[in-house]
């Protein structure tokens, strides 16, 4: 072990760890030592050693942000997204007793602090009358361009926004702040504008775009925070999105001494 003790003195040594260099480590404080540094895959291995301790495995759990996955359906096949697999083999090892108890303290109570959770603004439904549709759905989105930009200016009530804002599929982003900045926008239009931009800000397709994309997103919570819509309509983005798909349990949140 003299050997795996000077590596873990220089962090360049470990970052890359070999799985055979890994077997070495025999205790739990070593292996908490190592994962204060490593790569992700080496945290793979650390949740899944029988020398991980709770602290160890607590500790790495929220440098996962866990709250960012919390979107992702708990039944995501397993190799799609190596976060969520990491943050699930740690629950589930959790819920089995796997980890040791031991001397080592870890208190996730900073990292909850700062965790950049989904707004709660965003999460409220509102109710109002239910909406209606009357719109032909492929006519609003063969719309584009100076021609769609004007039919969203000509909306003359709330229901006629609505009609055009749910059908909306553009990468024109500009059409966003169009119908967010209406003056007949509505709560509900708001929330179905804001949950569609969220789910484009997760796809790659719309990676160069988030910056984009979060401006408008941070545009709409601020306007729904400071009230500036009014509720005309129904919206329930727990029912329509299902924005989060499981809860982070109650025990990662404890404090171990």
């Amino acid at each position: 072990m003299d050997n795996v003790n000077q590596d873990m003195q220089d962090e360049s040594e470990y970052v890359n760890l070999e799985f055979e260099e890994f077997q070495k480590i025999q205790t739990p404080i070593e292996l908490h030592q190592l994962a204060q540094h490593c790569y992700f895959y080496i945290q793979q291995w650390i949740v899944e050693s029988k020398y991980c301790s709770e602290a160890t495995a607590l500790m790495i759990f929220w440098n996962s942000t866990p709250y960012e996955y919390v979107r992702y359906s708990w039944k995501t096949k397993k190799g799609t997204n190596e976060d969520l697999d990491l943050i699930r083999t740690i629950i589930n090892n959790f819920e089995k007793g796997f980890y040791l108890k031991t001397d080592i303290a870890y208190d996730p109570s900073e990292k909850i602090d700062c965790a950049e959770r989904i707004p709660e603004i965003v999460l409220q439904p509102v109710i109002g009358e239910e909406p209606y549709i009357y719109f032909d759905e492929e006519e609003v989105r063969g719309w584009f361009g100076e021609h769609l930009m004007n039919q969203i200016q000509r909306c003359d009530s709330t229901i006629e926004l609505y009609n055009i804002a749910v059908f909306l599929k553009h990468k024109e982003f500009e059409v966003y702040q169009k119908i967010i900045g209406h003056p007949y926008c509505d709560v509900a239009i708001a929330l179905m504008t804001y949950w569609r931009l969220e789910h484009y800000s997760t796809l790659s397709l719309y990676a160069e775009d988030w910056l984009s994309i979060k401006s408008i997103l941070d545009s709409i919570e601020e306007s729904l925070t400071q009230q500036r819509y009014p509720q005309v309509f129904s919206y329930d983005p727990n029912i329509e999105v299902k924005p989060i798909k499981w809860n982070i349990p109650n025990y990662m949140f404890v404090k171990i001494s």
